[in-house]
């Protein structure tokens, strides 16, 4: 059994369920994981816990909320002058490295340099091969669209102040990249920008559990149209489109609230306020449902009541637009074999792997979102559910166990 030392920003029970499940089929290929990661206080993902030695290091949550803000804003200046981050995850990988016999670093990063800073020094420093597996990065969000939404809130800094932050955070990033064994990623377009910066970027795509998502027939007496996770902002996922055609169905009197809804299962108040805002603006109320977000472990039967999955997205054209985002939830509406229905059209990867599963539609007109509901509308008054007969053989390269292999076959070459 060889060893693997895994960095990553978050690891579940919290968030990034691409490593809690590579983690989950890697004993299986013969590869030990070790992993490194902060602690927020999550509760998603709770069936990929107590799997793997796995060290939380705690920065700065606590039951005390203004404690909390405090210790944060400390935290971030510390990081961004000084790597405060990489320099205590540094510390406690080290001892690890010491106490293991590892062959391998792989480091977890969304739109930060962090925490691959820690994997380029403890390669440099133990000479072990290190890849960087990049689940997001900056060029993907439009008009510094991430940056921007999560510091704007913080009175201490302004949108001219995100941007030097995440031009700083890019240089170090790209050096980082440029020096790494490997890098994987998670669509076509994310490898063709990352291989501009190093020539060995592999495409992983992100996927589905089999053993948790599949298709289960369960009758509904509503016919709903289902989105889980969050929403980042409307220029990355516009559900305008499906609401404007809701508020025209009812007005023609095609669709009753008694029997037909639109439900949100959301993480966190800022993807709630979204919605709030634009059920109101199209007047839509009485057929939109607010949750709060679910464990993982209930999200496959929620999937399978559902009549239509809502996968919500924005066009690529352009510039200033979002790029090559394919996060989890298609590749979990294709397992479960349910309608999917993208709104609106990325005119991209979502649409390219939509068409080629024959899994839904990706909509950029009322009509089009219109003619798609109502023929699974029809479908369930005849059957009480609804189901997809999508190409079972164009989706295999998207199962967690595949992708598993995908990297091992990545370790052993670089090994």
């Amino acid at each position: 059994m060889k060893n693997i030392l895994i960095l990553s920003d978050a690891f579940p029970p919290a968030f990034n369920p691409r490593m809690g499940f590579l983690c989950k089929y890697l004993p299986e290929h013969g590869w030990n994981p070790t992993i490194i990661t902060e602690y927020t206080p999550q509760n998603i993902f709770n069936n990929l816990t107590n799997l793997h030695n796995t060290n939380y290091i705690n920065f700065y949550w606590n039951k005390n909320g203004k404690l909390n803000k405090l210790k944060y804003i400390l935290v971030f200046l510390s990081d961004f002058f000084f790597n405060y981050k990489d320099f205590i995850f540094t510390k406690n990988a080290a001892k690890v490295i010491k106490s293991n016999d590892i062959s391998m670093i792989l480091a977890s990063v969304s739109w930060r340099a962090f925490p691959a800073t820690t994997a380029k020094i403890l390669s440099e420093k133990f000479n072990i091969p290190y890849i960087i597996d990049c689940r997001d990065i900056y060029e993907q969000f439009p008009n510094y669209e991430y940056t921007s939404k999560n510091f704007l809130k913080s009175s201490f800094i302004n949108k001219a102040t995100a941007i030097l932050i995440q031009n700083k955070y890019k240089r170090q990033r790209d050096k980082i990249l440029r020096k790494a064994n490997a890098v994987t990623t998670v669509s076509q377009w994310h490898t063709q920008k990352l291989s501009e910066l190093n020539k060995n970027a592999h495409l992983i795509f992100n996927g589905f559990d089999s053993e948790t998502f599949y298709f289960k027939t369960i009758t509904s007496s509503i016919f709903k149209i289902t989105y889980t996770g969050r929403i980042e902002s409307e220029a990355i996922k516009d559900p305008s489109l499906l609401f404007e055609t809701v508020a025209i169905m009812s007005k023609q009197n095609i669709i009753s609230p008694n029997n037909f809804r639109v439900q949100f299962y959301l993480l966190n108040q800022t993807s709630k306020d979204i919605i709030k805002k634009m059920r109101e603006k199209y007047g839509i109320e009485i057929y939109v449902d607010i949750f709060d977000g679910v464990p993982n472990e209930e999200v496959p039967a929620i999937l399978n009541e559902s009549s239509i999955l809502l996968l919500l997205a924005n066009s690529s054209v352009g510039d200033k637009t979002p790029k090559g985002i394919m996060g989890t939830k298609i590749f979990e509406f294709l397992a479960v074999e349910k309608p999917i229905l993208c709104v609106r059209n990325d005119q991209s990867c979502l649409e390219e792997t939509i068409n080629n599963t024959k899994s839904g539609i990706s909509a950029s007109t009322t009509e089009e979102v219109s003619g798609f509901i109502l023929e699974k509308y029809a479908e369930w008054k005849k059957n009480g559910f609804t189901h997809q007969t999508v190409d079972k053989q164009s989706i295999e390269i998207f199962s967690r166990k595949y992708q598993s292999k995908q990297f091992v076959k990545l370790f052993e070459k670089l090994c």
